[in-house]
């Protein structure tokens, strides 16, 4: 069996690695898509795709999870949202069950037929992307809160002043 997982993954965090042992506890392989792909350098994406899944990579070879058993792809969010679970299954290698918290993607999926399971979060008021992006620019201690391989990857690519950089910018891209 093969589980799914979706999010933007900006960055990726503890919470995010719990699940991907939770999911790789019960099911044979997962996919992890990276969602929201096509953006970049903007207050709620500030990562590219192809950075999120570096961050992913190094995180799951740095926990010994067996990269075998591990597909990190990322998908364009789509306009017409009524046909986003038959775009998912063409861009997706195959998937068996979906892992969402998000009630509107368990109603979509479910919709179309596609089993979704909630996933048993760590503490979300913690564990949550935002506040973590929120923490880098005020220079708050941010770093417990992602995998060390995370840490390093956002500081090679001197992250922590993008994500400042973006916040102080009156320039505001249309977001999505």
């Amino acid at each position: 069996m093969r589980g799914l997982m979706m999010g933007r993954f900006q960055p990726f965090h503890n919470g995010h690695m719990e699940l991907v042992k939770q999911i790789l506890n019960e099911c044979d392989e997962i996919i992890i898509a990276i969602t929201s792909s096509q953006f970049n350098y903007l207050e709620k994406d500030p990562f590219t795709a192809g950075e999120r899944i570096e961050m992913i990579h190094n995180s799951l070879r740095d926990s010994d999870v067996d990269l075998t058993r591990c597909f990190v792809i990322g998908v364009e969010n789509q306009f017409n949202i009524a046909t986003w679970s038959s775009y998912l299954k063409a861009a997706l290698p195959k998937f068996d069950i979906v892992y969402s918290g998000n009630d509107y993607v368990k109603m979509l999926l479910a919709d179309s037929g596609i089993e979704v399971v909630p996933p048993k979060f760590l503490d979300r008021t913690q564990y949550n992307a935002t506040k973590i992006r929120k923490m880098i620019v005020s220079d708050e201690q941010w770093q417990k809160f992602v995998p060390s391989a995370v840490v390093d990857f956002i500081r090679t690519i001197n992250g922590e002043n993008r994500l400042k950089v973006i916040s102080k910018s009156d320039t505001k891209p249309t977001e999505h």
